[in-house]
């Protein structure tokens, strides 16, 4: 196996795994949003703040208790809300907290965004197997099979 071979398999690789992880990621994410999994919570809103984004952005950032619980735990989520208003929210599986969409196009689009980072996933995962059958095999790298 030639060095541009074995660095065509990583890389194609690499991109496998990286597309298989945002395909995951949104999987989780449209879940949460939508509430496909149930036990979303309430939270009443209690302060509203704007936080500084990547690439000079900013985004609105809320804070309240949950609704009948006696918890004093704070729930802070992303949304573009006001003081005492009343939220649903999901918990994602790594800790952070999602307002559940209920729109027809919120829906549309959790329910699409999958499927790019999916394809990328086949489109690497076949690159990947196409070379490697060729280092299998003794195909020069440029040839066609």
């Amino acid at each position: 196996m030639t060095k541009e071979r074995g660095l065509a398999i990583t890389g194609y690789s690499v991109i496998a795994v990286l597309c298989a992880a945002a395909t995951v990621w949104t999987v989780i994410t449209g879940l949460a949003r939508l509430d496909l999994l149930g036990n979303a919570a309430e939270v009443q809103i209690t302060e509203c703040h704007r936080e500084a984004g990547a690439r000079n952005t900013s985004h609105t950032v809320c804070s309240g208790p949950q609704v009948g619980t006696d918890a004093t735990h704070t729930v802070k989520v992303r949304y573009d809300g006001h003081s005492g208003e009343v939220v649903r929210v999901r918990q994602k599986p790594w800790g952070s907290y999602e307002a559940v969409e209920t729109g027809l196009v919120s829906w549309g689009i959790w329910v699409l965004m999958p499927v790019l980072p999916l394809l990328g996933t086949a489109a690497a995962g076949a690159f990947t197997v196409r070379e490697i059958r060729r280092a299998r095999h003794g195909t020069p790298a440029g040839r066609a099979a």
